[in-house]
């Protein structure tokens, strides 16, 4: 065999890496704003199904979660203590291939069912996206507050 065609088989067996688009900003886009909207209709299950089964989830000041199914859970968790009002802003959206991030800011408060004193945080995200089969993905998301956390309370 010669070179050339030795190279021309080896050009052809080559994977070849997708672009990553308009079409997949626009699809990111979608899911940050489905994300809003589940979290704001406290919709655990909805915003559990945005991530895929190995999903990880790295809240400020609280353990990793790992998996769809803890992932649901930190959101049932979420609501219950009175999380609502979730703004989410995109500052940068860019992939490469199968793999994209997310970061920019978010809001929210805290407004406790026990009628406690309400709340607000703000901070930072990082997500971390995979395209599956055609379909974006959370895969990592990662966030912190701007704010400390509360100091303990003195027990009584």
């Amino acid at each position: 065999m010669t070179a050339s065609v030795m190279l021309f088989l080896a050009a052809c067996s080559a994977p070849t890496q997708r672009e990553f688009g308009k079409a997949d900003v626009e699809s990111i886009t979608t899911i940050v704003q489905e994300l809003t909207t589940a979290y704001n209709a406290k919709d655990a299950a909805k915003a559990a199904a945005l991530f895929d089964g190995g999903a990880v989830l790295m809240p400020p000041n609280a353990a990793t979660v790992r998996g769809t199914d803890l992932v649901e859970g930190y959101f049932v968790r979420r609501f219950a203590q009175g999380a609502s009002g979730l703004v989410i802003e995109a500052n940068d959206i860019a992939g490469s291939g199968a793999l994209a991030y997310v970061s920019g800011t978010f809001s929210l408060q805290i407004v406790p069912p026990e009628g406690g004193p309400e709340g607000r945080d703000r901070g930072k995200f990082l997500w971390i996206l995979r395209n599956l089969s055609g379909k974006w993905l959370l895969e990592y998301l990662i966030f912190s507050s701007d704010f400390p956390n509360a100091p303990p309370t003195a027990a009584p």
